[in-house]
Formats: structure tokens, sequence, C-alpha cells
């Protein structure tokens, strides 16, 4: 009998076993009742969760309003008189959605990560007290219970399960533990769960020591399958959680570079997923170069076939080695101007100010010329092109062009703004304002803020703007191109003999 019978013989006996169990009175029963028990504790939870999450809600948005309401107060303006939204925009508040957040958060005191822990626990707490309910029920009648005591025990896992994160949603940010909530803790929570089931009617051993069929000269069990299938999953995904953990850390530190820090931290992210695929290599009892001799003819073409992707593959690993390029910086690139957002070992995602992500190949970085703002340090200057009438004073000009750049609180005292008279034009005397900024990312705002406020300082002091003029001189005709008059109109004007 070779391997690959022997491992159907005995996923075929576990089939069996599993339905001659529930062909079973005593365990329909016990499914049955637990099932509906868990079931009922899901209807009431989510039932309770929506009514205290509307009164959540409404309680944000009554502490929302107080907090817009004082913030007006203290500008001195009437609410009535703003549009709706326009308390964020408008130029004289400094009052922006994370700082409602923050401050929401600081009135909300304990309330708000209570509530979060209570609907993490909820529907396992429900779901424990009615299975109990059934069990003591099956125990004073004489039913058997086991498989309702077996339910009791997961479910006290799964209890344990939600506390613990309902404790992190509690510290951490709320969106990344839904996305490693949904993409490994749960995952690993209904395989750890299924398990133990088997563990109940099956010996796991011998399930995980069944041969499935020859590979590489050794044989493939079902337990090395599974560890090299979903362990290297969840290899992947502890990797990427261990990133965000040491980078929240890192980026911490006031002397630490946010950019720096992620292109660090993506390098050790695809060194450790090079590891877990060498341990899956080891798992299969794979030869890497028995699998290089096998393949060699193929690799050659799909070389030929991916070399786009293998230029990518290099030249990411030459960005994230070099350093030139690190995510947060503001870089334009190929007409795109935009933060860059994630940097892969394929390509990189610029996000520009209307929320456009542009995917950029790898090798653009290394064949193209790129224009990075933040390379060093985020100060820039910003340049705003001024031209005022020729009747205007120029010194007067240039003060008061320095002066309005030096009363907008984005423009930094050090270096001063200076505004250099740059040339004559046709009609007009050319200024240009050079303020620095604090980041790359806000210049074009200022620029845009300090053109309105030019505009304004110049209205006020009655210098004017001047626009292009043309002198037109219009002739009836040009010399030595008269118009002779028909001959017709000759005769009748031409008097008589």
């Amino acid at each position: 009998m070779d391997s690959t019978s022997f491992g159907f013989e005995i996923l075929t006996d576990l089939w069996q076993t599993i339905v001659k169990l529930l062909g079973r009175p005593a365990v329909q029963f016990q499914l049955i009742a637990g099932i509906g028990a868990i079931a009922l504790a899901w209807f009431v939870a989510r039932g309770i969760r929506r009514i205290v999450n509307d009164r959540n809600e409404a309680r944000v948005e009554t502490l929302r309003e107080e907090i817009l309401a004082e913030y007006l107060a203290n500008l001195d303006v009437d609410v009535e008189d703003l549009p709706e939204g326009e308390l964020i925009d408008s130029p004289e508040s400094e009052l922006d959605e994370q700082d409602i957040q923050r401050e929401l958060r600081r009135r909300l005191g304990l309330r708000h990560p209570i509530t979060l822990l209570f609907r993490q626990i909820l529907f396992p707490l429900l779901a424990i007290i009615f299975v109990y309910a059934v069990y003591v029920i099956a125990q004073r009648q004489g039913w058997y219970s086991g498989i309702l005591a077996d339910m009791l025990q997961m479910l006290g896992v799964f209890f344990i399960y939600r506390l613990i994160l309902g404790l992190v949603y509690m510290v951490a940010d709320p969106v990344r533990v839904e996305y490693y909530q949904r993409r490994l803790f749960a995952p690993l929570v209904v395989v750890i769960i299924t398990i133990s089931i088997l563990g109940t009617v099956f010996d796991l051993e011998t399930l995980a020591s069944t041969s499935l069929f020859p590979f590489e000269g050794a044989t493939l069990t079902l337990g090395s399958l599974f560890l090299a299938t979903f362990g290297f999953y969840v290899w992947i995904m502890g990797v990427s959680l261990f990133k965000d953990i040491l980078k929240a850390f890192l980026v911490r530190r006031e002397s630490a570079n946010p950019g720096s820090i992620e292109a660090s931290m993506t390098m050790v992210q695809y060194g450790l997923v090079a590891i877990g695929l060498f341990g899956v290599f080891q798992i299969l009892q794979l030869n890497p170069a028995t699998i290089a001799a096998a393949t060699g003819g193929l690799a050659i073409g799909v070389g030929f076939a991916l070399q786009d992707v293998i230029k990518n593959f290099l030249g990411g690993l030459i960005v994230l080695f070099e350093g030139s390029v690190r995510p947060g910086d503001w870089v334009a690139i190929a007409g795109t101007e935009g933060q860059v957002d994630k940097l892969s070992i394929r390509s990189t995602i610029v996000r520009t100010f209307d929320n456009v992500e542009y995917i950029v190949p790898n090798q653009d970085w290394l064949n193209s010329t790129v224009t990075t703002f933040t390379r060093n340090e985020r100060r820039v200057r910003t340049r705003v092109p001024v031209s005022v009438s020729r009747d205007a004073d120029p010194h007067f000009v240039q003060e008061l062009l320095i002066e309005t750049a030096k009363s907008n609180p984005e423009v930094l005292s050090i270096p001063e703004p200076i505004a250099p008279l740059v040339g004559f034009g046709e009609s007009s005397i050319d200024f240009i304002v050079l303020a620095w900024v604090e980041d790359a990312m806000f210049r074009a705002k200022v620029a845009g803020a300090l053109r309105l406020e030019i505009w304004d300082a110049l209205k006020e002091n009655g210098i004017e703007i001047p626009f292009p003029q043309r002198d037109l001189h219009l002739r009836t005709s040009l010399p030595g191109l008269e118009i002779e008059a028909p001959a017709t109109e000759a005769g009748q004007n031409r008097s008589p003999a």
C-alpha cells in the first residue's frame, strides 16, 4: 500500500467518524441547543450594541457641537453667520478635525475605551451565559452534556481573545487593530477552534502525519502542508504586525526620521519574509539547488517574460538601501507631485492632495529625474511673482511685500522673507516674493494665501497691477498702394472738352 492510499484511508476514516458522531441523537440535541443559544446571544448582543452605539453617537455629536461653539465664542464669531463646514476651513481658524477628535477623547474620558471594550466582549459573554444555562438544564435532566462542556471551553477561549482585543483597541489605532483582526487574529482563532474540535474526535498526531504523495524525494504530509501554507501566511502577517509595533515605538522618538524608519522597517520586513520562505522549503524538505536545476530552462524563459518585473524588484532594493526616496517624502516625478505613501519592492505609491494614488514603477526612480522637496529637511521656499505699475515707488512696494509676507503665520521668520526686484516689464515692475515654509506639502497653500494678502495690501495702498497694453494705428491706405477709380466712374467724373 503506497502513501497516497494510506493518507486517503485516514481522511476517509476521519469523515466516517464525524458522520457517525453527528448521527447520534444526543450529539444532535447538544449541537442544536448549543448553536441555538449562541445564535440567540448574537441577536441579543446585536440589539444591545445598536442601542449603545446610538446613545454614544448622540453624546459625541453633542460634545462636538459644544467644542465648536466654544471655539467660535473665543473667536467672537457667530455660528449662524458661517456656512456649514466653514469653521474648519476658515483662514482665521486653526481648529482641524484632529483637534476636535483629541478634545472629544479628553472629554469622553474612560467612556470611549470602555465602550470599545464592551463591544468586543458582549457577544462571547452572552454566549457563555446562554450555553451554560443549557448545560445546567441538561445536567439536571440527566442528559448527555459533554459537547456543551466543550463548547463552554471554546467560548472561554473566544472570550479571552475578544477581551485582549478590546484592551488593544483601547490603546492602539482602531483602524490598524481592525485590519489585523480580520487578517490575522480572527483566522488564527478559527483555526485553533477547528483544531480543538477535531482533537475531540480524532488523534491529531495521526492526522498530521498522514502522507499525501511523494514530492522531491520526500513524503508530503498533511501537517507539513498545513504549516507550509497557513503557517507561512501567519508568519507574513506577524512580520507586518511586528513592523507596525516597532515603527510606532521608534516614531515616538523626537530625533527619529519617519521616512528613514519606514524604509528600514520595509527592508526588515522583506528580510523576515525571506527567512519564512526558507522555513517553508525546510518544512517541505525541498532542496533549493534541486529546484533551480529542475526549473533552470523554464527560469530563462520566465526571466525574459518578466524582465520589467525584475527591473522593478532590483530598483526597489536599490531605492530602499540607498534611501534616496523614503515614505513620507514630498516628490515630483513624471509630472506628478505628491507624498510617497508606500514604498514596496515592485512599485511606489505617490498620493496627491486630491487623494489620487499614482503607482510608480521602481525603475522610474532610477531612469528619471526626480524632484524631492524633503530629501534632507522638509523646510522649503515658496515663490510668488508680483508685477506692479511703473508709476509705483519700487522701494515702497518692496517693503510692503516683505511686511505682508511676514504677517502670514505660516511663513517662517528665520530666514526672513525677501522680495527682490527681478526685472522691468513692458508695462510693469516685476518682483518675486521668496518666503520659507515649514513643510513642502503646504507651500502651495501658503503661496495662495500670500497672493490674496498681497492683492489686498496693494489695493489698500492704491498700487495697480498692470495688464498688457498695445497701441494700434489704423490707416486708410498704405503709401504707393492707392486704389484707382473704375473706368466708368472716371468717365462720368471727367469734364467735357
